[in-house]
């Protein structure tokens, strides 16, 4: 595959070998990162990644129920609330995992190192405790491939620490549409041992009809110490969702009629999804030297889902899922430089029992036994030339193997399997310009092979499942050049990036609820990223993130025609907030959001408009006498009480094309903590 390179790209790559006289500012604040494997400041990594640390996450004022309600601040990231609990959240990463019909796929997640991505390129997100994150890190462009299969881009949430002491959080937040939250939060530790403890309930009757909702969280991390040099970490976290109504999309003529109605057939049929899952893992860190470490972590989980669609198919699946990561780590010279180095084995196993009914039905109409497996080496070093110039590159071999076992055999065998192989590799180049410059050029190529869902029907005329063995994973190649800089209150990063794919899977054909999939030949996307964070004062600090890309269909295959923009990828993108905060107890913020109009299908002949919406929120705290707190907020999202569609579900077949967002929407919340030895 031959990669091309854009004049702007040229231009950025030109500036990465100049050294303009620009004066020494002072750093701003810096964190760290560990989304390259290797625990470093964001601006030392010639790649795009952002941090959202717990304290963003708290002044958001918000439920702390989805991602969309604080990631929509990082660029080159899409994350669109279909205001429909029985659907996962529009995930997308440069256009990657833009074509999810169900779940999230082509962007790799990660919960305290546990994947909430299966071995297939599936992922699930509703497991994600919130409320006691302690930060999000989201990795963009080439070296997302390190972490394997579907890596179009990464999340990796991070549960909090225990703290030595006793502390004790509970939380009440209410919001329209009967809307509410209630969480309790322990932490208990010492020098030793801690654990920290999160449940929660949300409810919810939902914007639109028969979009009921309930979700219970628990979530649980228990840190030992067991010596200087070795920690370990368990974590269990579980999720019940007992009821999740099915709203379903609208068609054009529906949304224009009543924006809050129900889909054709879902009130009649009862269109819902329930979802149980429990999981745990351990992280076992040991160092040998200061220079010298290993990680291992192994995990389990269960989840189980129950849908019915309006068609009155009835899909039951039961996973089991497991794996493990070792890693080892290693710090050391080559020619009198500093070296780092990162090797690791990663394996995964999803085993699937699919049942398919109709209506209230009990004898099923499918039964498949279905798995994915995977197999995966890593190595990944960085090498220091010069105080200013290094390199960090890395190497991964994938193997992955996806298998149906099919058990219903009165319309013939619908059995196959194959295997998917592939080694990818990334390299990345920094060259800092000044000592509060950085720029880099990095290039990484990457593969995302089709899931169990997208290989399970040949067709859908008639449809029948039978194994899709001519799918072929989706191959990319990567091009970025980024600048990174800060210039005393005001910080820069900006990057601009060139994405050539082959293969791209995108669906066939979509009735009755099954779809097809197939390879849509070559497909380009090529953007550019600006992230600004400036503060006017001590009180006063505005933030930006700026998306532009532009994605396209090369070949054309079937009903796609070359020319064609790939759906639900916005072409711009903006997130901007003017944040006020007169001391550390007091802080409220403006905050606004643009997205670009959305094509719903392939043949680019519907579309959600563009929109812009304004959203306010405050938060106060108020410490008092023998440790307690009590912290107070409020949030106003879409304040002009805007109409517009918040997402589109891609290529459906009847046209239901549009999920419409909430008009205005209102919050008030409550948390009461108590901290004692």
């Amino acid at each position: 595959m031959k990669h091309r390179s854009t004049p702007l790209i040229a231009a950025l790559a030109t500036l990465s070998i100049t050294q303009p006289a620009l004066a020494q500012t002072e750093n701003l604040d810096t964190f760290v990162v560990s989304a390259t494997r290797e625990a470093r400041d964001p601006f030392e990594v010639p790649a795009s990644v952002d941090k959202i640390n717990q304290n963003t996450l708290e002044k958001a004022a918000s439920f702390q129920v989805n991602l969309s309600e604080t990631l929509t601040r990082v660029p080159g990231l899409v994350i669109n609330n279909r205001n429909n609990f029985a659907q996962d959240l529009q995930i997308s990463i440069r256009g990657f995992g833009a074509r999810a019909t169900s779940g999230v796929r082509g962007v790799r997640l990660f919960s305290d190192g546990i994947p909430a991505t299966m071995p297939d390129g599936s992922g699930q997100i509703s497991h994600f405790s919130l409320s006691s994150t302690e930060s999000i890190e989201v990795l963009r462009g080439p070296f997302s491939s390190l972490y394997g299969n579907s890596s179009g881009g990464v999340i990796l949430l991070t549960t909090e620490n225990p703290r030595v002491g006793t502390e004790l959080e509970v939380n009440q937040i209410f919001g329209t549409d009967s809307t509410r939250r209630s969480g309790i939060k322990l932490n208990k530790g010492n020098e030793e041992v801690g654990i920290v403890i999160d449940a929660s309930t949300f409810r919810t009757d939902g914007y639109r009809d028969h979009s009921k909702a309930r979700r219970d969280n628990f979530n649980s991390k228990m840190v030992w110490n067991l010596s200087s040099d070795t920690r370990l970490s368990w974590v269990v976290n579980y999720v019940d969702i007992p009821l999740a109504q099915d709203p379903a999309g609208l068609t054009a003529a529906q949304l224009a009629s009543n924006r809050r109605q129900a889909g054709t057939n879902t009130v009649a049929n009862n269109t819902n999804k329930t979802v149980e899952q429990s999981q745990t893992g351990i992280v076992l860190e040991h160092k040998f030297s200061p220079g010298t470490n290993i990680t291992f972590s192994p995990y389990y989980g269960d989840r189980k889902i129950r849908q019915v669609l309006a068609s009155t198919a009835v899909i039951d699946l039961k996973n089991e899922y497991s794996g493990a990561d070792l890693r080892f780590g290693h710090q050391t010279s080559l020619l009198g430089k500093p070296l780092f180095l990162n090797a690791g084995l990663t394996v995964g196993e999803l085993e699937q029992a699919r049942l398919g009914f109709f209506g209230a039905s009990t004898t099923p109409n499918r039964d498949e036994a279905n798995t994915a497996s995977q197999f995966d080496q890593y190595l990944q070093a960085e090498y220091f030339f010069t105080d200013k110039f290094s390199v960090l590159g890395g190497v991964r071999n994938s193997s992955i193997e996806i298998e149906s076992n099919d058990q219903f055999l009165s319309n013939g065998d619908g059995s196959g399997s194959k295997k998917y192989e592939e080694a990818t590799s990334n390299l990345g180049f920094t060259y800092r310009l000044q000592p509060n410059i950085n720029t880099y050029i990095s290039y990484g190529e990457g593969f995302e092979t089709p899931t169990l869902l997208e290989t399970a029907f040949l067709s859908v005329a008639p449809p029948s499942p039978n194994f899709n063995s001519q799918l072929e994973a989706a191959k990319s190649e990567q091009l970025e050049v980024g600048l990174k800089a800060k210039f005393g209150d005001t910080k820069v990063n900006a990057a601009i990036y060139s994405v050539d794919t082959e293969n791209e899977i995108v669906v066939l054909a979509a009735s009755g609820g099954s779809t097809s999939f197939q390879n849509a030949g070559s497909t380009s996307r090529e953007g550019a990223e600006l992230a600004l964070q400036h503060a006017f004062n001590r009180q006063w600090q505005a933030n930006a993130a700026v998306n532009y890309i532009r994605a396209t269909y090369d070949t054309s295959v079937n009903s796609i025609q070359a020319g064609n923009s790939l759906p639900s990828i916005p072409k711009k993108t903006f997130f901007g907030e003017l944040v006020y905060k007169p001391s550390n107890l007091y802080e409220a913020a403006t905050e606004l959001r643009y997205v670009d109009k959305l094509f719903a299908n392939d043949a680019n002949d519907a579309f959600a408009p563009s929109y812009s919406v304004v959203n306010l929120r405050a938060s106060k705290d108020w410490p008092l006498n023998s440790g307690w707190h009590v912290r107070t907020y409020a949030r106003v999202d879409n304040v002009f009480d805007k109409e517009y569609v918040g997402s589109v579900i891609v290529n459906q077949g009847a046209g239901q094309f549009f999920e419409p967002a909430s008009e205005r929407q209102f919050l008030l919340g409550v948390t009461v903590g108590l901290k004692w030895k």
